[in-house]
């Protein structure tokens, strides 16, 4: 990466004002044991990072709950129901997008909770992560009315409302609409910097954590690489914080 330079001295910035700026990690996808999940979790631990696992209720192994059973810092979130498009023709994807009745999507998020709170317990968080990152204006209600208590998707936060708190992400390591390999780094540290910068400010909520998004199933080197690296940079930085999964929530 050669744009650190301007990511380090807005991190300076942080440390000289005394503040932290609190990061997390999700990541998508999440169905069974896999050695690309071992790396992942691997790659967590060492860097002392909690992560929040994104599970696809549907497709869910007992072997995923077995994987995460020595990781105590991995949250499990419930991924949609079975990651199906219904979008219309024409449409962006969308699982829980208006084109289906409000009822079945309730109920579609109701047994993704249901399936993985037997799979994981207590250690299951009431998050709903919408698949492709979306979903129908009124969903937020019919999750609180479900069970849940939090969203995550990608971008600024809405506010919270209908008892539902937002956890976004910001920053995908991965370029879907191009190469479909890992985002050019240098484009990614410009993001970084200006989410900061941004919160430095006062141009957004300083309490909003900086999401990092991750899918370890489709990850190649390159993308490895890159997460490797920005982990190496901001794990254990003093003006880094990285909460619990759990703690963002009830932000």
């Amino acid at each position: 990466m050669t744009n650190w330079t301007a990511v380090d001295h807005e991190l300076a910035r942080w440390t000289d004002l005394g503040r932290r700026c609190a990061f997390w990690l999700r990541d998508d996808d999440a169905v069974a044991a896999s050695p690309q999940l071992d790396r992942l979790l691997q790659r967590c631990a060492e860097a002392n990072i909690p992560l929040g696992l994104a599970v696809i209720p549907a497709d869910a192994k007992p072997s995923l709950a077995q994987a995460l059973a020595g990781h105590p810092t991995v949250t499990p979130l419930v991924h949609g129901w079975s990651h199906a498009d219904h979008a219309a023709p024409g449409k962006k994807k969308c699982e829980f997008g208006p084109e289906r009745p409000a009822e079945i999507r309730q109920a579609e998020a109701e047994r993704g909770l249901s399936v993985l709170h037997t799979l994981f317990g207590e250690r299951l968080l009431p998050l709903f992560v919408p698949p492709w990152n979306r979903m129908a204006a009124d969903m937020p209600s019919r999750l609180s009315a479900a069970g849940y208590r939090a969203v995550s998707a990608f971008g600024p936060s809405p506010a919270s409302r209908d008892g539902i708190s937002w956890v976004n992400t910001h920053l995908d390591l991965i370029d879907w609409h191009g190469i479909r390999s890992a985002v050019a780094p240098d484009a990614l540290l410009d993001l970084l910097c200006r989410e900061l910068r941004d919160r430095r400010e006062g141009r957004r909520d300083a309490g909003e954590p900086i999401g990092l998004l991750t899918h370890h199933l489709v990850h190649d080197a390159a993308i490895w690489d890159l997460l490797d690296r920005l982990l190496d940079r901001l794990a254990g930085h003093p003006a880094v914080d990285w909460p619990a999964v759990g703690r963002l929530s009830r932000s």
